[in-house]
C-alpha cells in the first residue's frame, strides 16, 4: 500500500493531498492540493528540529557495563 502524502489547507481548514509541486524561486516550493487547486508555499530546504534542553522529552539513563548482564525468559 501506498499513502498518500496530505498537508492542511488554511482556505479550507482540511486536510488535502499533493497533487503536483514547482519550485518557484530561491529555496521555495509552490504546491498544488488536491481536490481543492488551492497553492500554498513552502521553503524547499530542509529543517531539523533541535530540542533544547527545556522542552526535550528525552530521559538519559546509564549503560550498563558488560559485567552487569540481566537475565531475561
Amino acid at each position: 500500500m501506498n499513502p498518500t502524502k496530505t498537508t492542511f489547507c488554511l482556505d479550507c481548514r482540511a486536510l488535502r493531498w499533493v497533487e503536483d509541486w514547482n519550485e518557484t524561486g530561491d529555496e521555495r516550493l509552490a504546491i498544488v492540493l488536491g481536490p481543492c487547486g488551492h497553492v500554498i508555499e513552502r521553503t524547499a530546504r530542509l529543517e531539523w528540529a533541535i530540542p533544547t534542553r527545556e522542552r526535550a522529552r528525552v530521559r538519559l539513563v546509564h549503560a550498563m557495563p558488560e559485567r552487569e548482564r540481566v537475565a531475561t525468559s
